[in-house]
């Protein structure tokens, strides 16, 4: 897969009329925003072809580094090439989680392209081999209702885009704050983001582990930062 220029142009922050205006979606410019997504979705419809590597490599690191869990991009090329033989000699939990969130990620892609519907089961999945076997027991019957309550959302998004990434927002920060999964709450939470966005016809996003954290208290702050980055990875994918 080829890789997009090393250094491609980024958007424009998403306009609104005051810096203080900026925390309400309903200040947020909407048909712009709209505009900009449809357009560079039909550009890459246009010439489909398969998510570049980089998505993956850059959402697992950022994925990790927003828990604490150090990652590089250098750890996650070399966790991803590393051949059977190196993977039985050097089978490390920090190496194998890396493996592990590659795989999760490729999974939720294929359920996209495929249509088919995310399944509590595949979360479970997802947090056991991501905790290193840690057993469900630990998932209480309340995680389990969230769960399966979350799943549902996802399944049956809004068709209309301004209502759908406004839900988006809303579960992920209900995710974060619910601490469902111990210890991978963050990681399984952002797993789902990137389900829930797939099946509103949106690209992953891939947040800055330094600069995003405090956008994730409450939708109203997380909304614009979540609009930025799509418009972030449709121009990357789309090159422009």
């Amino acid at each position: 897969m080829r890789e997009p220029p090393s250094d491609p142009r980024t958007p424009q922050p998403i306009p609104t009329r005051s810096a203080a205006e900026r925390l309400h979606g309903a200040d947020i410019q909407w048909h712009g925003w709209i505009r900009d997504v449809e357009r560079k979705r039909r550009q890459i419809d246009r010439a489909p072809r398969p998510m570049p590597w980089w998505i993956y490599r850059d959402s697992t690191v950022s994925s990790f580094r927003l828990e604490g869990i150090d990652a590089s991009p250098t750890d996650v090329d070399a966790a991803a090439r590393a051949s059977d033989r190196t993977r039985r000699g050097l089978r490390s939990p920090g190496r194998q989680r890396v493996r592990n969130h590659l795989a999760a990620l490729l999974a939720i892609d294929r359920q996209l392209r495929g249509h088919v519907a995310l399944k509590t089961d595949f979360v479970v999945r997802c947090y056991t081999s991501l905790s290193g076997g840690l057993s469900t027991q630990q998932l209480t019957s309340n995680a389990m209702q969230r769960i399966n309550s979350a799943v549902g959302q996802i399944n049956s998004p809004q068709l209309r885009l301004q209502p759908a990434v406004q839900e988006i927002a809303a579960l992920h920060c209900e995710l974060l704050n619910d601490d469902i999964f111990p210890s991978f709450n963050g990681i399984i939470a952002r797993l789902l983001l990137r389900s829930h966005l797939g099946t509103c016809a949106l690209p992953p996003v891939i947040f800055d582990p330094d600069a995003d954290p405090s956008c994730f208290a409450t939708p109203q702050l997380l909304l614009p930062r979540l609009l930025q980055r799509v418009q972030e990875t449709l121009a990357r994918l789309s090159g422009v």
